[in-house]
């Protein structure tokens, strides 16, 4: 009986072997999903023609975001988390566009275009077309016109050039909904600041944990204290993030509040904030809060 001498290079090849069988069975399953994904398209193009659509949104930020948060429950080990969210989130963003057409148009403020270019290609992927302006309403434009669209700007409250909702919150009626906010995985460490919303012709779904914005238009001034007065005496808790001065036959200001949860468009509670000095209310929409640590083990 002989026994075989394991060399090191005998023992790297095997694991060089074992690697190579695991990358074999991550692409058969990802090939598998890819499959899932197109049964699922075909569902749904069956189920807008039914309903007299011409065609479906195939982007679904809130159940992304469910993905995402049991990917990120399920994690250990030494591979970063961003990493991992990377990874789904070039797969997400491929099924999306071979469920139908994907773009993203990004208004980026000046002096800061890099951060949120990099915000927008980490998260929809590294080929989904994608354009940048330097005017807030070109992006708002786009999307208002195209279904297949999705806008990125500053989050309100956070960046400089950040006064692109008020025309969203005071315009006519709009299809467009706040989505999402990124970076959905913020990490404290090594944090540039950089923030921003996503608009969509899509739904705000909830998720269970989730942030709602409001849009307060006022006959008059109206300080912190009483905007969150006002959103409390109708059962909302909320605070005030951002605010701007127009001029819109009766309303003279425009207040953005944050509500801590997920409302919905028949919420009665939003009905009763209509009431002197609030001229209109409008649900903006909001996101899915994201997923927040210290450090990311990098």
């Amino acid at each position: 009986m002989t026994t075989e001498t394991v060399t090191p290079e005998k023992a790297l090849a095997d694991v060089r072997k074992e690697i190579d069988a695991i990358d074999d069975a991550i692409q058969d399953l990802l090939l598998k999903r890819t499959e899932l994904v197109v049964e699922v398209a075909e569902a749904k193009a069956r189920a807008a023609s039914a309903a007299g659509k011409g065609s479906f949104v195939a982007f679904r930020p809130a159940r992304e975001a469910e993905v995402l948060r049991r990917v990120a429950s399920r994690h250990k080990g030494r591979l970063p988390l961003r990493v991992l969210v990377r990874l789904w989130r070039e797969i997400m963003a491929a099924m999306t566009r071979i469920q139908g057409p994907f773009r993203v148009d990004v208004f980026a403020p000046q002096g800061d275009a890099l951060s949120f270019w990099d915000m927008a290609r980490n998260y929809y992927g590294s080929t989904t077309p994608m354009d940048i302006h330097d005017n807030a309403r070109d992006v708002l434009r786009r999307v208002a016109h195209d279904r297949s669209a999705i806008g990125l700007l500053p989050q309100p409250g956070v960046a400089a050039d950040n006064d692109w909702w008020v025309g969203f919150a005071t315009g006519g009626t709009s299809e467009m909904r706040i989505v999402a906010r990124l970076p959905f995985v913020d990490v404290a460490e090594g944090n540039n600041g950089a923030q921003a919303l996503v608009l969509a012709h899509s739904a705000f779904e909830n998720t269970g944990d989730d942030t709602s914005l409001l849009a307060l238009s006022t006959a008059e001034s109206l300080s912190d204290a009483r905007v969150v007065a006002l959103v409390k005496d109708a059962g909302i808790d909320g605070r005030r993030i951002a605010s701007a001065r127009i001029d819109n036959g009766v309303a003279k200001h425009v207040y953005l509040v944050s509500v801590p949860h997920h409302l919905s468009e028949d919420d009665a509670r939003l009905a009763a904030l209509i009431a002197k000095p609030v001229v209109e209310v409008r649900l903006l929409g909001g996101y899915a809060n994201p997923l927040l640590r210290e450090s990311d083990g990098e």
